[in-house]
């Protein structure tokens, strides 16, 4: 939620649409999500949101995400969303969806 804060107030404080939070199986095999999902994490350090943020260029959010966040970012621009995640065993993963 801090580094959230962070990116809001870099884009102008406007609006975070999060897209997908925490999701317990089987939901996450449902919507399609990954074995061992960061969204499946549920402990103090772990976990993973999916997010855009309105009015804004959603490969911009990416590209400055990629500089600032030191845990996992999945490139899903083309999708319409940047993930963000945190597994403190795996520091600064990329993937493209």
């Amino acid at each position: 939620c801090l580094f959230l804060e962070k990116v809001r107030k870099h884009f102008g404080s406007k609006p975070i649409i999060i897209t997908s939070g925490s999701r317990p199986e089987p939901i996450n095999s449902q919507v399609g999500g990954a074995k061992n999902s960061e969204h499946t994490y549920n402990a103090p350090s772990k976990g993973a949101i999916d997010f855009y943020i309105e009015g804004v260029s959603i490969w911009e959010v990416q590209k400055w995400c990629d500089k600032e966040w030191k845990y996992s970012l999945g490139y899903g621009a083309p999708k319409g969303f940047t993930h963000i995640g945190i597994r403190e065993e795996r520091p600064r993963v990329r993937w493209d969806y």
